[in-house]
């Protein structure tokens, strides 16, 4: 079978459904999109696939709605079975999922006259430029033909630790991913576990072991041994927070920058002629950061403001930073950011806490030096974070929990490797994302955009960093739309106009 779409999404997480919708929304001529998904649900992918009613967003509500004009869109749909939701509280996961599902067939229900949505469930293996767009082949043998293709990937599973293993990764005593199906299966209650990284991937491990009814002592490990914080409980007084003044001038002194070489470029376009472009120091940031602490504890409010202050502008200072001054940041400084940017609900935070003061969570701080695999254990050799002498801990069972592996060249889809291989797509400077161009196109082997092949979502975090969350990702899904639409001439006058009422 052969079927000619205008637009190929290939899958239906959370990036691929958004940028669904609002090509939908968007569209003002005929159109043909096929969002392929090889999972049962769409909308779902590996953060919103969850059935636990313990896995809960980790932001509010008030902040999570699918339309960037219309914040409010997610807390309405909510407030339909639970009226008295408030935009603080942090809604359950799964239910987000069906919200995006919601959102994908209330888009398709009222777009425009001959503005069509195929989803096939299916996986995709290749993808090959053709003389006027791209050939898609799925896992079924069928193909499918389009002027362009959007790889929505999502998050990959985490990748196995590289160290000696010692038999442990094929034995049943070595859980890969949690979010793989039947993950924790063979845990007995009370076996001791040792989950592998203390992020929010460890966080949501842990609430999914006491809901079987868990007893065993959990250790949890990382380099630092840090949890993510929690977000600002239900009901607390929110202070008044500083006027972030230094991040505003560390962010103004970047662009003045920028416009500075833009201008230099204009006038003068001849390389030697170009006045460099003068390197931001990840010190430079951290130092205003500090600052801008100090500045919201002095008038009252809490650190979240000075981090949450930063959010509109970290990927202009990312962009801003060199590739060693990328690089200096993710050795040195990524765990310490993103225990602070990527924050954990309240409860969440404490029933954690009732874990570790029953002795229930153990946290260490230390690196994995290799696995043995015993005949009634895992004996985990480990050295502590600041000691020489490693140690031996012996659990019952190791989950991997290190989060989404990031490295295109690592991960599992054929799509993405054919790709690399083809040299119709490269890995970002620092190989933890796809390089792209500022409108999503993929870069090629030679560093070429792509006519026919785009990206959204996390495959962009080297070039654009914060790119993993929902308010994100939608911005990115509508200006991609918008892009995307305007090259097939069918967008309408704007497609920001207001986001339907309903749900």
């Amino acid at each position: 079978m052969n079927s000619r779409q205008d637009i190929i999404i290939i899958g239906a997480g959370a990036s691929g459904t958004l940028l669904a919708a609002c090509l939908l929304r968007g569209a003002r001529s005929p159109l043909r999109v096929a969002l392929v998904e090889r999972g049962e649900r769409l909308g779902r992918g590996v953060a919103y696939s969850t059935t636990s009613a313990r896995h809960l967003l980790n932001v509010p509500a008030g902040r999570m709605s699918a339309w960037v004009e219309d914040p409010e869109h997610f807390l309405r749909w909510l407030r339909v079975e639970a009226p008295d939701t408030p935009p603080s509280a942090f809604a359950e996961r799964r239910r987000y999922g069906q919200y995006l599902e919601s959102v994908l067939k209330e888009s398709a229900a009222r777009a425009a006259p001959g503005v069509q949505l195929e989803t096939p469930r299916d996986e995709v293996t290749a993808v090959v430029d053709t003389a006027d767009g791209v050939k898609v082949s799925l896992a079924s043998g069928a193909t499918l033909e389009a002027r362009s293709v959007v790889l929505a990937l999502g998050n990959a599973l985490p990748a196995d630790l590289r160290v000696p293993d010692g038999g442990l990764y094929a034995s049943p005593r070595y859980h890969r991913s949690p979010w793989m199906d039947g993950a924790l299966e063979g845990i007995g209650a009370g076996e001791s576990v040792l989950l592998v990284g203390t992020a929010l991937t460890m966080v949501d491990t842990v609430l999914s072991l006491g809901e079987r009814g868990h007893q065993g002592t959990v250790h949890a490990l990382s380099r630092h041994g840090l949890l993510p914080h929690p977000h600002r409980a239900h009901g607390a007084k929110t202070p008044a927070a500083a006027e972030p003044l230094r991040i505003r001038e560390l962010l103004r002194s970047v662009r003045r920058e920028m416009d500075r070489c833009r201008d230099a470029e204009t006038a003068s376009p001849s390389a030697e002629d170009v006045v460099p472009f003068s390197t931001l120091r990840i010190r430079d940031v951290l130092h205003a950061m500090r600052q801008e602490v100090d500045a919201q504890t002095a008038a009252g409010a809490d650190w979240r403001a000075a981090v949450d202050a930063l959010r509109p502008v970290t990927t202009p200072l990312w962009q801003r930073l060199s590739e060693p001054e990328r690089r200096r940041f993710l050795r040195h400084l990524r765990a310490y950011w993103e225990v602070h940017r990527h924050r954990m609900a309240p409860e969440i935070h404490d029933a954690l806490d009732a874990w570790r003061r029953e002795g229930r969570l153990v946290l260490h701080a230390g690196r994995v030096l290799g696995f043995e695999l015993e005949p009634d254990a895992v004996a985990v050799r480990l050295r502590p974070r600041g000691e020489h002498e490693a140690q031996v801990l012996r659990v019952q069972h190791v989950i991997n929990c290190t989060g989404p592996e990031s490295s295109p060249a690592s991960r599992s889809q054929p799509v993405l490797r054919g790709l690399l291989e083809a040299g119709q797509a490269r890995a970002d400077a620092l190989g933890i994302g796809l390089a792209t161009a500022g409108d999503g196109a993929v870069l090629d082997a030679r560093g070429q955009p792509s006519a026919h092949l785009f990206t959204l979502g996390p495959p962009r975090r080297g070039d654009l960093w914060e790119t993993t969350a929902v308010p994100e990702i939608r911005s990115q899904a509508r200006d991609l739309a918008d892009h995307l639409l305007r090259r097939l001439g069918a967008a309408r006058t704007a497609t920001s106009e207001t986001a339907p009422a309903g749900a």
